[in-house]
């Protein structure tokens, strides 16, 4: 089974702002968009649930974690979220598994609206502190965090990078600031999205320490180097973590492909340059889907 754990589904001007999109056209000034073959617009970074299923059909993804955002800085928030993702996997309930992706300075109103979400079958809860100039570990989230273990769903974390303008996000992403976390909600399961990029020597030493921790690699491929990637993947198989790898995307931001191809030329890369232990085909199986059906209790 192949998953992709790191899709976000929006609506323009609901969801996602004007001005966001005008500051993503920026960031990918160019840059055609993927899906039109033009220079992009503000509004093709939100595609509907219809080309998402079409792009799963066209590479054989048989289900992907949908997400939404929440940047209250770019007045991008919409506290109904949860009934436009639920909408979209009561229409395709063996597509797409959905988290609600909350303000994490919300409080109780936000812990509320997760609980209303996991009624309506939401599955996960997603948080982009730094997005809202606040770092993982700022105690006003916890009572989302405490919520979440108590709701047995697990929360997808950003770590690593952000570049949104107007405020402090870098130190704020670091991925070891989710060890407070970790330390008091045992039994949490967290995701380090994009494994903390430049921290991820730091994050995989983490998820080393807590058996509750994984990684996704969304948006890597686009990023880093072969060379970089197959080093982390050997460390963190060296480690004993690579089983808790995850493959994400940053879907519509960019095409599932671009991972599904750069990724699967990670074994041989560790073969051809004697990097050790080598990725095999078991440990892509797990990367492309096992790890995913793991951490959100699901089988083939």
């Amino acid at each position: 089974m192949i998953i992709n754990t790191h899709a976000h589904m929006s609506r323009f001007g609901i969801d996602f702002s004007p001005k966001l999109g005008e500051f993503y056209v920026n960031m990918f000034a160019g840059a055609d968009c993927w899906h039109t073959g033009k220079p992009w617009k503000p509004e093709d970074f939100c595609v509907p649930p219809e080309r998402l299923i079409h792009d799963m059909d066209r590479l054989k993804i048989d289900k992907v974690f949908v997400l939404g955002i929440a940047y209250r800085p770019m007045d991008s928030y919409d506290p109904n979220s949860a009934e436009y993702v639920a909408k979209m996997i009561n229409d395709y309930p063996n597509r797409l598994i959905g988290f609600y992706t909350a303000d994490p300075l919300g409080g109780l109103a936000e812990v509320r609206r997760l609980e209303k979400a996991v009624e309506m079958g939401i599955r996960g809860l997603k948080m982009l502190p730094s997005y809202n100039y606040v770092p993982l570990n700022d105690r006003r989230i916890w009572p989302l965090y405490d919520a979440a273990q108590g709701l047995g769903v697990p929360v997808i974390l950003h770590t690593g990078w952000s570049s949104l303008p107007g405020g402090k996000m870098l130190e704020h992403d670091h991925p070891l600031f989710a060890e407070d976390i970790a330390l008091d909600f045992p039994d949490l399961k967290l995701v380090l999205a994009h494994v903390g990029f430049q921290w991820a020597e730091e994050a995989i030493h983490f998820m080393a320490k807590s058996p509750n921790v994984y990684g996704d690699m969304a948006y890597w491929a686009e990023t880093s180097p072969m060379w970089r990637v197959a080093q982390i993947w050997t460390w963190a198989k060296k480690l004993h973590v690579f089983d808790r790898f995850l493959w994400g995307s940053d879907y519509p931001y960019v095409d599932f492909n671009n991972g599904l191809e750069f990724f699967r030329g990670v074994p041989e890369y560790t073969q051809k340059h004697d990097l050790e232990p080598f990725i095999t085909e078991e440990d892509m199986d797990s990367f492309f889907g096992g790890a995913a059906e793991r951490l959100a209790g699901i089988s083939s």
